[in-house]
């Protein structure tokens, strides 16, 4: 049961992900009749779990279709088909005098619609993609339930309810007459740990480097300790410059990052780096 919602929700379901550690931080299995209470990284959960998803999480979301929306809802719904009619029609207008004339008919999981209006007497879903990079882009989504959840070894696709927990109690709670400021507990309960996670994991004094990196022919470059990711690599430069696109990390432990071809050959080969190291592997249990 989880803090931010009182139910099993995204939190729970990371929970664990990266390794199961005793009150002692040290690493354990489920099942050691020898731990009483188990514990995790919130970190390294995570990087587990962005791993596994590819760092994108999916919603089904309703959607009355249009003739305007409909080629982005075929996109976005394998169960929805646009099927295009064409005919000729008499137009005087016309040195041939007639034109082509288009019409539309849909199918949705297999039955034929003739009309947007017939379509959308059926609930039409679409599935929306939420992309994450940090663990603070994931926190916001720590009460919504898991609704789906397709699994193996090195693949997860993971659906989430279409609102989080809370807000679904607090929504119900008034349409039934009845007080939601007991939801209050849980949004406070999530905002102390975004102080938490921030003050944890997201203070990079101390760790800031800036490197002059020298970059071989295929635009692949070094920096003196291993990058972390939680914080954009950047260029440094004394004055204002022109560029393409920020270093892009090719191996964070290894240090290892690349410039672009078309920014190697206006910068050159050696070029001033931004980046936060790496602080020393501490486990946070909690």
């Amino acid at each position: 049961m989880s803090i931010y919602s009182g139910k099993c929700d995204l939190c729970d379901h990371i929970g664990g992900m990266g390794g199961w550690y005793d009150k002692n931080g040290n690493p354990v299995k489920l099942g050691d009749e020898n731990v009483r209470v188990y514990y995790s990284d919130e970190m390294q959960d995570f990087i587990e779990f962005k791993r596994r998803t590819g760092g994108v999480m999916y919603q089904h979301m309703r959607i009355e279709v249009t003739e305007f929306n409909q080629n982005f809802v075929a996109k976005r719904c394998d169960a929805f088909k646009i099927i295009e009619h064409v005919e000729k029609v008499k137009d005087k207008r016309l040195k041939s005098g007639e034109r082509e004339k288009k019409t539309y008919t849909y199918e949705y999981f297999g039955k034929e619609y003739k009309t947007l209006r017939e379509l959308n007497k059926r609930r039409i879903y679409i599935t929306k993609e939420i992309h994450f990079d940090t663990l603070l882009d994931i926190i916001p989504y720590y009460p919504y339930i898991v609704s789906a959840c397709v699994s193996d070894k090195d693949r997860m696709v993971v659906y989430l309810s279409k609102q989080s927990y809370v807000d679904e109690e607090e929504e119900s709670a008034y349409k039934n007459g009845r007080d939601g400021n007991f939801v209050a507990y849980y949004r406070k309960q999530l905002q102390d740990h975004y102080r938490d996670i921030v003050l944890r994991y997201y203070n990079p004094t101390g760790r800031e480097q800036v490197e002059l990196v020298s970059f071989n022919e295929e635009g692949v470059g070094y920096v003196s300790n291993p990058i972390d990711t939680n914080f954009y690599v950047k260029w440094k430069f004394d004055k204002p410059t022109s560029f393409w696109t920020s270093p892009e990390v090719i191996d964070a432990n290894k240090g290892m990052i690349k410039i672009s071809k078309n920014d190697l050959s206006t910068l050159g080969n050696k070029v001033n780096v931004y980046y936060v190291k790496q602080a020393e592997k501490k486990i946070y249990l909690g």
